[in-house]
């Protein structure tokens, strides 16, 4: 028997870790729905979980690489309604390493999905995420449409690269597409190479926790939950939420050192390493959430319930 679906969703970079935060609350809460996890696999993918939403007869993984299988790409979206956009390499200090590698994978391979929904109708809704890092070292809280675009590392700069390309067709298209910029998102299958997962490994392992520079840099924090939930607001309100940008943060700003001493005191003692900073390392960033408060969201879980959450999980981090 064919089950009908009143949406099929096509969740690009799903296996990453906010996409299968995403996929592990949305496949199960939404069973009407249809969700295609597309995701190319490397060695932050969390393969396990992946496995396991198998089991709903509402998922499917194809996997494959964005950035090179248009035609087939083209292929797999012929009866998409909605695509939901994880798909990126996020590690700054990769992209000082290997720039080119993030231009191919956070342009190219978005823009293959940017064919998808011009050339196939049937798609009403994209959502793209996005970095608040786009807008580069500031204090000024950011505003949605109003900020310069500024980013200082390759990481960002592709990241506002393929912002500017969507803002492209939006006007020469006329596509619907959302964009959410979101801060520094931490949480359960998060790969340890973002200070927080990677301060708790270093705890497990008893060795010591490296820090860039003297530590002051300073970072706002999102458990990735509160950011799932952001995401289903703005999906669930698309006649408000289309063609429309989204800052969508926490509240808690912690400088580097002061973070992994409060990691410190929720997952045990621990030692600090003071490494060499990065080629440039910004200082700290700033966005206004208002926007996105209005549609009646706002972020749950502090910067501490959120750690405390994380302990419950054995495997917080990926070995």
């Amino acid at each position: 028997m064919t089950l009908t679906y009143t949406k099929r969703v096509l969740v690009s970079g799903g296996a990453g870790f906010i996409g299968i935060n995403f996929l592990t609350y949305m496949v199960r809460k939404y069973p009407e729905y249809h969700f295609t996890c597309i995701d190319k696999l490397n060695y932050a993918s969390n393969t396990g979980v992946i496995d396991d939403l198998q089991k709903y007869a509402n998922f499917e993984f194809i996997q494959l690489d964005l950035s090179e299988n248009l035609e087939t790409l083209l292929q797999v979206t012929k009866e998409t309604t909605d695509i939901i956009n994880f798909a990126a390499e996020s590690c700054v200090d990769r992209s000082f390493d290997n720039p080119i590698y993030f231009t191919k994978n956070n342009i190219l391979a978005t823009q293959n999905l940017l064919e998808c929904h011009r050339l196939n109708s049937n798609i009403t809704f994209f959502l793209h995420i996005s970095t608040d890092e786009v807008y580069g070292d500031n204090d000024d809280h950011a505003k949605e449409g109003i900020a310069n675009l500024n980013p200082t590392n390759p990481y960002s700069a592709s990241k506002a690269a393929i912002d500017l390309i969507i803002n492209s067709y939006q006007y020469s298209y006329n596509l619907p597409i959302t964009i959410i910029r979101p801060n520094n998102v931490y949480g359960p299958l998060q790969y340890p190479e973002k200070l927080i997962p990677l301060a708790i490994k270093c705890i497990q392992e008893n060795t010591p926790v490296p820090i860039h520079g003297d530590g002051t840099n300073k970072r706002k924090y999102l458990y990735v939950h509160d950011l799932v939930l952001a995401i289903e607001t703005i999906w669930s309100k698309q006649e408000q939420t289309i063609n429309q940008i989204y800052n969508i943060g926490g509240t808690d700003e912690l400088d580097n050192v002061s973070l992994v001493k409060l990691i410190f005191r929720i997952f045990g003692d621990g030692t600090i390493n003071y490494v060499k900073n990065r080629n440039y390392n910004d200082i700290k960033y700033s966005i206004d959430t208002t926007k996105v408060r209005k549609l009646g969201w706002e972020p749950k879980i502090s910067l501490e319930q959120g750690l405390k959450l994380c302990k419950q999980f054995s495997d917080f981090s990926i070995k």
